[in-house]
């Protein structure tokens, strides 16, 4: 008998026997069954499949197996990844077309457009850093070159709408796209490089006047962590053995070289009102150093109110909500991922965002 016949016929002999198995360990559990009332119902299916999901032995594992399996095979993973050459990932997200006549785009400016007023109205300036996709900057590991082609087209549009509505705004993606490395192969964010890199772009546009504070960079311990995009492909544990490993990065503080000369401080504060940073995880994630990335290039201080999980639109209703209009900052940079243009969930947010403000 063949190795190859030998594997053919084990290997339905060890499902067959796993099957059983699992089903003897589930049966002997706690856990409740498909009830009388699911099955008059008509649910005893679905109750059915929601044990054996919640419920079968080894589950996690399997998961994970057939996952690896599946992008080792295939390149493929579940909804929610797309995987590109050699280890890159990148998010379905982006893969969604800015409808750029759409009710959602056009909502989303005119809510932005409506911040820069509130904003100019108490004295202070907005200045909008929309975020290209990944796939945009990083085509050539994508495999995908006709959605990159409108993911890119839709990254155009909002710079163009931008300045029809004369809202300030960097163009983030020549400095990204000149960056080896800007974005991590697993994770949808961009790297401590790619971030510094945006913040320089920032510093050069003259949108904002530099500082007189001199800041310097401290190292802090580096930090390996799972993208965040593994997870829609297999198990954290079996990650590295299908080309999937950890990544590395070294987050930074900038801190103040030196104080202010308090005989210059004719106000009797301890340094020129702080510039604030609004925006998403690739802002308020502190591994990225971006907020520390724009002191040390604008010479400023920076106060960071994006927050991780909320979208562009969350952070700057509270921002507002909470910001003294007696006292605002100088500038608001406004850090603005342009896959969210395309997110059916933006048009929520801003609607929950206006019912607070009406309240």
């Amino acid at each position: 008998m063949s190795n190859i016949v030998a594997v053919k016929l084990l290997l339905p002999i060890a499902f067959f026997g796993y099957a059983i198995f699992a089903n003897i360990v589930l049966l002997r559990s706690d856990v409740d069954g498909p009830s009388v009332d699911g099955f008059l119902k008509g649910a005893f299916t679905a109750e059915v499949d929601t044990l054996y999901r919640a419920n079968l032995p080894h589950r996690e594992p399997a998961v994970g197996l057939v996952g690896a399996a599946r992008y080792v095979l295939l390149n493929e993973g579940r909804d929610g990844v797309v995987a590109g050459e050699k280890g890159w990932l990148f998010t379905r997200e982006e893969f969604r077309s800015v409808v750029r006549e759409g009710a959602l785009a056009q909502d989303a400016l005119a809510w932005i457009a409506d911040v820069d007023a509130q904003l100019r109205q108490v004295g202070s300036a907005l200045v909008v850093v929309p975020v290209p996709a990944k796939l945009d900057v990083l085509r050539n590991h994508a495999n995908a070159d006709e959605q990159a082609r409108e993911s890119a087209i839709g990254y155009d549009w909002f710079l163009s709408a931008l300045a029809s509505e004369g809202i300030a705004h960097v163009d983030s993606r020549p400095a990204l796209a000149a960056t080896p490395d800007a974005f991590f192969r697993t994770d949808t964010h961009w790297t401590d490089a790619g971030a510094a890199a945006v913040a320089e772009a920032v510093a050069v546009s003259n949108l904002i006047a530099l500082g007189e504070t001199a800041f310097a960079d401290e190292a802090q311990a580096p930090v390996q962590f799972i993208g965040d995009l593994v997870s829609f492909v297999t198990s954290d544990g079996l990650a590295s053995a299908v080309g999937l490993p950890a990544e590395t990065v070294v987050p930074y503080v900038a801190q103040p070289e030196e104080a202010l000369d308090a005989d210059l401080d004719l106000f009797g504060n301890s340094g020129p009102t702080p510039l604030v940073l609004v925006g998403t995880s690739y802002s308020a994630n502190p591994n990225w150093s971006f907020v520390e990335a724009l002191k040390l290039a604008l010479a400023h201080d920076v106060i960071n109110y994006a927050r991780e999980g909320q979208g562009p639109v969350a952070p700057m209703d509270l921002f507002l909500d909470q910001m003294d209009p007696a006292a605002p900052p100088p500038v608001v940079i406004w850090e603005f991922p342009v896959r969210y243009l395309s997110d059916p969930e933006l048009l929520d947010a801003m609607t929950e965002a206006e019912a607070v403000g009406d309240a």
